[in-house]
């Protein structure tokens, strides 16, 4: 009897056939809606909107009608909700998820800035965004690699202390800022060590090592700022100037966002492509998510496994600690208790809206950075009907939807966590 040889071809999915995404179709539908209703029902018909560029061209402003866009914006949210309830191609499900949810923050900031005496200053609002999204880029950059490798880096925070206290320690020991900043990535390094000993050698739980580690970091750095308050000349603010480049600068609204900036913005965006570059673009890149998907086939493949997951880990540490160092040296501040504010948790959170890319990572701290901005802003101006809170509160509502799945589903690593012993299969 003949015997069929033939194997069959895995099917190939069409993503031009329309697919219905009812869950976040509704949501972004129903907060469109929202949108058209607070435009005609709340804002004032005379209302009117401003928009500055205060720092190149000063004497430019636009004022437009708050009821009026609020309203266009609110259909364009509610447009795309509505084409993903009734189906539309599974590659355009993104771009279009994308201009519904960027469309209903607009339309929240045209009503938030509608109030007399509140002015979007764009370019200073942009520029401060990109600096305020460094400490989540730093962490969920740091997370990245370790979880990358399959090992859980709860300890972000405090990496992010010690890195923040040894910055100014070593500025103010050696004179020299950049030392403080080489000796907070050393001090991020050190501590990260730890984790990563004790997760690859010892095979201890990854979790309760990073908050055991928080907890030292929390203790330590307490105690020594407790102990330098008596003495002079050890904990003094430092600052670094910005960097200018020149006619550049000039440029509306980019020259103020990218070319008039610190040093840690432009670290922080090449670690961003650096860091894309070598995981998906090199040899070392293949055997990290190797070693985090399925560290037996890695083992097979000749690569030792703990011992490429503890380096990686250890290296991480030198991100996780310069991050430290922006919250000093950055900032211009001394070191003060526990003023890393648990930032080094949202970088978690970052990561995972990132989807453990180091691209996505920058969307995602770039989202926490703006709205942190805006919120400030907001504040500051005290005549805005929006709180500044609740703008705040927008990325992690992100967070949570991203974690549940409504916009595709965040997965982690799949041995993300779990120790390695060599043989196992």
């Amino acid at each position: 009897m003949a015997v069929d040889t033939m194997t069959a071809s895995p099917a190939v999915v069409d993503e031009s056939v329309p697919v219905r995404f009812a869950k976040p179709g509704g949501v972004l539908a129903a907060l469109g809606l929202l949108l058209v209703v607070i435009a005609f029902a709340v804002v004032g018909g005379d209302d009117t909107t401003t928009i500055a560029f205060d720092r190149t061209l000063t004497d430019v402003e636009w004022a437009l009608p708050t009821s009026i866009t609020v309203a266009l914006l609110g259909a364009v949210t509610a447009a795309g909700g509505a084409w993903m309830i009734v189906g539309l191609p599974k590659r355009r499900f993104k771009l279009v998820a994308g201009v519904a949810v960027t469309a209903f923050v607009l339309g929240l900031l045209f009503w938030a800035y509608s109030q007399p005496g509140t002015v979007f200053r764009a370019e200073s609002i942009l520029a401060g965004a990109l600096f305020l999204s460094l400490p989540y880029l730093f962490g969920a950059l740091s997370g990245v690699v370790c979880e990358r490798s399959g090992v859980i880096n709860i300890g972000i925070e405090g990496q992010f202390l010690m890195g923040a206290f040894t910055g100014v320690l070593v500025a103010n020991i050696t004179g020299n800022v950049y030392a403080g900043m080489v000796g907070a990535m050393a001090a991020g390094l050190l501590s990260t060590m730890l984790l990563a000993l004790l997760a690859t050698k010892y095979q201890v739980n990854q979790v309760v090592v990073g908050v055991i580690l928080n907890l030292l970091a929390l203790g330590f750095t307490s105690f020594m700022y407790d102990q330098l308050k008596k003495a002079e000349g050890l904990n003094s603010a430092f600052s670094i100037p910005a960097i200018s480049w020149g006619p550049l600068a000039d440029i509306p609204v980019l020259g103020p966002v990218l070319f008039n900036q610190k040093i840690f913005v432009y670290i922080g965006l090449v670690l961003v492509f650096v860091i894309w570059f070598l995981l998906y673009r090199t040899r070392w890149g293949l055997r990290t998510r190797a070693v985090g998907e399925h560290p037996a086939a890695a083992d097979s493949m000749g690569v030792n496994v703990n011992r490429l997951r503890y380096w990686n880990v250890t290296l991480a540490g030198l991100i996780a600690g310069f991050g430290g160092a922006w919250f000093t040296i950055a900032n211009s501040l001394a070191f003060s208790k526990n003023m890393t504010a648990g930032l080094g948790f949202v970088a978690l959170a970052v990561m995972i809206v990132g989807r453990w890319n180091p691209l996505g990572v920058l969307a995602g701290a770039l989202i926490f950075g703006f709205t942190t901005q805006v919120a400030r802003d907001l504040d500051a101006s005290g005549g805005s009907i929006v709180p500044g809170e609740f703008l705040q509160m927008l990325p992690y509502a992100v967070t949570l939807v991203v974690v549940a799945g409504l916009i595709g589903k965040a997965k982690a690593p799949a041995a993300d966590g779990v120790p390695y012993h060599p043989g196992d299969k």
